[in-house]
């Protein structure tokens, strides 16, 4: 007799996770992280653990701007129950490669600031987003992920993000909390407020306005309080109560560590993942929102965003 998953009983996308196979495709040259393999079937063994019906495969930046990977794991992977988001290159990256990237399922691009040596600089940044938007706007829906480690930044981006990307229909999303803080990483000037920290009300204002979808993504990147992450629960309830339909749930498997600025010697050496229990995390977020804010986290917003 079958039971009904508790987390995800009418089922659920996980819209944030990875695949690593170097037996099948080697690393772009000038990558940021060396990965070890986390393979489709890896993957899969994964996603039946936690009850997971749909998922979003993230294309790995390791891979650089080629998105042959990406296309070879989604078919693997199944385009009905896995949505894909691919990397281009503004300036070389053709129609028709993007018109490839579409019919094999992908729905959207993530921008890879590492490439675009934008990590900390807000005017490559400004520049970085209208580009991506520009080029892929002959998808009108299309979705543009962009996560970068500067939440203060987000004041300075919104009038690119309401002409350049609002403007053009594209979607908006941010990956791992925006990288909001719980109060275990919070800096001591905001006195354990979190809505004191720098981008705190620029990102709500984002979110309620509708102009920015956010990841409850990798709490272990925004929280020192594993395995639950328990003091993550203002930073929920504050994007939630702004916009309950702009909030997504994803797992970022295989679990890779926090985002800095590697030197080519240090991206080269092969960096492990984090040993994270899903599970937990997955009950403690539960527990803080309502049936209908779940149901509307886990499986109407993804399917309105990536199931067209």
């Amino acid at each position: 007799m079958s039971t009904v998953n508790p987390i995800f009983p009418h089922g659920g996308w996980d819209v944030h996770h990875h695949i690593f196979d170097p037996s099948q495709f080697s690393y772009a040259a000038d990558r940021h992280l060396t990965p070890p393999a986390a393979t489709v079937a890896q993957f899969l063994a994964f996603k039946a653990s936690i009850g997971a019906t749909h998922s979003v495969l993230t294309h790995g930046l390791s891979y650089g701007s080629d998105c042959e990977p990406l296309l070879t794991f989604l078919r693997q992977l199944g385009s009905t129950s896995t949505k894909g988001i691919g990397v281009i290159d503004p300036e070389t990256t053709s129609d028709s490669a993007i018109q490839e990237m579409h019919a094999a399922g992908v729905r959207g691009i993530r921008i890879n600031l590492y490439k675009d040596h934008a990590m900390h600089d807000l005017e490559l940044q400004k520049r970085s987003l209208q580009r991506h938007a520009e080029r892929i706007k002959v998808f009108p829906g299309w979705t543009m992920a962009f996560t970068h480690t500067h939440p203060e930044f987000w004041q300075h981006l919104r009038p690119v993000i309401e002409t350049h990307v609002a403007g053009n229909s594209i979607r908006l999303v941010t990956d791992h909390f925006a990288l909001l803080t719980g109060r275990s990483m919070l800096p001591p000037s905001c006195d354990g407020d979190v809505t004191r920290q720098p981008g705190f009300a620029a990102i709500i204002s984002l979110v309620r306005d509708g102009l920015l979808w956010v990841k409850l993504s990798a709490p272990y990147r925004v929280s020192e309080m594993k395995p639950d992450y328990q003091d993550l629960e203002p930073v929920v309830r504050a994007l939630v109560d702004a916009n309950p339909e702009r909030v997504l749930w994803g797992s970022d498997w295989p679990h890779t560590p926090r985002m800095i600025v590697r030197t080519p010697e240090e991206a080269a050496v092969e960096t492990p993942y984090l040993n994270v229990d899903d599970m937990a995390w997955l009950r403690r977020l539960r527990g803080w929102l309502s049936d209908d804010e779940w149901d509307l986290m886990v499986r109407v917003n993804p399917s309105r965003l990536y199931d067209w």
